[in-house]
């Protein structure tokens, strides 16, 4: 073989490389899902409410104020609030009213600390602006429409 052949096998078989390389990579990231799941992390919630509060909320309630409504929320919203759990609560992104008394209430008898209820709706507003940021609030749904699954018709 002459001085440019052994080159020659050296480029195809790497060129050959390339290809078995780009074909396994492009099979991989056809097998992967699509975009990542949302994820709801208590701790980054309580940071994106913290830093958009009101100063004087911010001052009454601190840093651990804003997570114990928010753990207190996530109580309530499992169900874990209801003595049956058959009737499900209404899941409501942004609080209602019997969830701003549950949480007040609970905050009251088991941490021992009165929270204004406006501070508490606030802190729950935020929060909704945290999961529509994050992706994990959809469009409201007509209970009308779903079947029963509990799934839209």
């Amino acid at each position: 073989m002459s001085g440019a052949g052994p080159v020659l096998v050296g480029a195809v078989l790497f060129a050959l490389f390339c290809l078995i390389v780009g074909l396994m990579v492009w099979q991989e990231a056809r097998r992967r899902p699509g975009p990542q799941e949302v994820a709801y992390v208590i701790d980054d919630a309580v940071r994106f409410i913290v830093d958009r509060l009101d100063p004087e909320v911010r001052k009454r309630l601190g840093a651990a104020g804003v997570k114990r409504v928010i753990e207190w929320e996530v109580h309530y919203l499992q169900g874990l609030a209801q003595k049956s759990r058959r009737n499900p609560v209404e899941t409501v992104a942004g609080g209602t009213d019997a969830s701003i008394d549950y949480i007040q209430t609970q905050i009251a008898e088991v941490n021992g600390a009165i929270y204004d209820r406006e501070d508490v709706a606030e802190v729950l507003r935020l929060e909704a602006e945290y999961l529509v940021s994050i992706g994990a609030v959809g469009e409201p749904v007509d209970p009308d429409e779903l079947d029963q699954g509990g799934n839209q018709a």
